[in-house]
C-alpha cells in the first residue's frame, strides 16, 4: 500500500511540475525580404547611404510639383523587384513603372530604400482621393492613398 501511495504522490507531483513548464517555438531565421515601412512624402533625402523621406504627408496640393512614394525594406536575401502602380480618383491607372530591381539577390543587405514619383502637372491632375500599389516580385505589399486638393489650401 505504502508503494502505491509513493508512486500516486510522485505521479501528482509530476502532473503539478509539468503544467508549470511551458514551451514557445520561435523563428529558426529571421524573416527576409521586410517591408519596414511605406510612406508618401514632398521630399528626399539623399545626404546619407539611405535615403530618407521628408515632409511625410497625405495630403498635397496641385502647387505640390510632386507626390513621392517612399519604401524602406530590410533583411534583403533575394531578388527583388519593386513596381509601383498610380490611380486616378476615378480608378484610372495613369503611371505603372513595370519591375524595378532593387536587389540582384547576390548579396545580403540589411537594408534597402527605393521610391517611385508621381509628377503632378496643374494642367490635368485631378482633384480627390488618389491611390498608389506597390508591388514586391509581382506580389502585393502595400498601398497608399492621398488627396490632391485645390491650390487655396
Amino acid at each position: 500500500m505504502k508503494k502505491y501511495l509513493v508512486v500516486f504522490v510522485l505521479v501528482i507531483s509530476l502532473v503539478f511540475f509539468w503544467n508549470c513548464i511551458s514551451f514557445k517555438a520561435g523563428n529558426l531565421l529571421p524573416s527576409e525580404n521586410q517591408v519596414e515601412s511605406i510612406h508618401l512624402c514632398k521630399k528626399i533625402d539623399d545626404s546619407s547611404d539611405l535615403l530618407k523621406p521628408l515632409d511625410i504627408q497625405s495630403e498635397f496640393t496641385l502647387k505640390d510639383d510632386r507626390v513621392i512614394c517612399f519604401i524602406k525594406l530590410k533583411d534583403i536575401s533575394t531578388k527583388i523587384d519593386l513596381k509601383w502602380k498610380w490611380y486616378s480618383p476615378d480608378k484610372k491607372l495613369v503611371r505603372d513603372t513595370g519591375n524595378i530591381i532593387v536587389s540582384k539577390g547576390d548579396r545580403y543587405l540589411a537594408a534597402a530604400t527605393a521610391y517611385d514619383m508621381y509628377k503632378l502637372n496643374p494642367e490635368n491632375i485631378a482633384e480627390g482621393q488618389w491611390t498608389v500599389v506597390i508591388f514586391m516580385n509581382d506580389k502585393f505589399i502595400g498601398k497608399k492613398l492621398f488627396q490632391i486638393l485645390p491650390s487655396s489650401r
